[in-house]
């Protein structure tokens, strides 16, 4: 019997069921090629700084990319690296599947309930955070996938509640870089790199050797 009291277990069933319903949303978007934008020359900056990005701070690293979609990042990357464990909804997931490997991994889960043993150099939230029923809670779940030194990559469009949201990671996190990119249309994406707490530091102050502030990018 579930040592939970009752409303936790009501609760429990209730994430369960919104769930379920969510991925359910999000593959039949897939299936019919609602996302297959992000594939688009005007979506490429912000996949450009984060690439660049991991190949400073963990060039041949264990990467964690949770929300991998059908790989543009991945795509960029060109191997550079020693592991990656792509995370998405099962229809993502598939069209990835002749990509995989022993050194490239894809995973079929809600970012909610992921688990996994393995420790990473970087966790990357392309595009997804904002996902994330309670942000802070599911942030500090992911700190514990990182290795020592390990930083998490973190990436959103500019909207007043994503301008709300970094407010409130930077109550908790250090931004060690952070660079504005925006595109021909006027949208303007945000990626930083953040250092949880604790986080130690190399000679210059900054972990894995980043370098400073790098100015908005048009």
């Amino acid at each position: 019997m579930s040592s939970l009291s009752w409303p936790a277990r009501l609760a429990r069933s209730i994430r369960r069921a919104v769930g379920r319903d969510r991925e359910a949303r999000w593959n039949a978007e897939w299936a019919d090629g609602a996302w297959d934008r992000l594939h688009a020359l005007d979506e490429l900056g912000h996949h450009a700084i984060l690439a660049g990005y991991l190949a400073r701070l963990a060039p041949q690293g264990a990467l964690l990319d949770v929300g991998c979609g059908a790989g543009t990042l991945l795509d960029l990357l060109r191997g550079g690296y020693r592991r990656y464990v792509g995370i998405d909804f099962a229809e993502p997931v598939a069209r990835l599947a002749g990509r995989a490997s022993e050194q490239t991994v894809f995973v079929a889960a809600d970012m909610h309930d992921f688990e996994t043993a393995e420790r990473f150099d970087v966790i990357v939230f392309n595009e997804s955070a904002y996902y994330f029923s309670d942000l802070m809670r599911g942030l500090r779940q992911y700190e514990g996938f990182l290795a020592p030194g390990g930083l998490l990559l973190v990436s959103m469009h500019e909207t007043p509640k994503n301008l709300t949201r970094w407010e409130s990671l930077g109550e908790r996190y250090r931004v060690v870089d952070a660079v504005t990119v925006i595109n021909q249309q006027g949208t303007r994406w945000t990626v930083k790199v953040l250092a949880p707490p604790g986080a130690t530091e190399s000679p210059n102050g900054l972990p894995n050797g980043a370098v400073a502030e790098v100015p908005t990018v048009r």
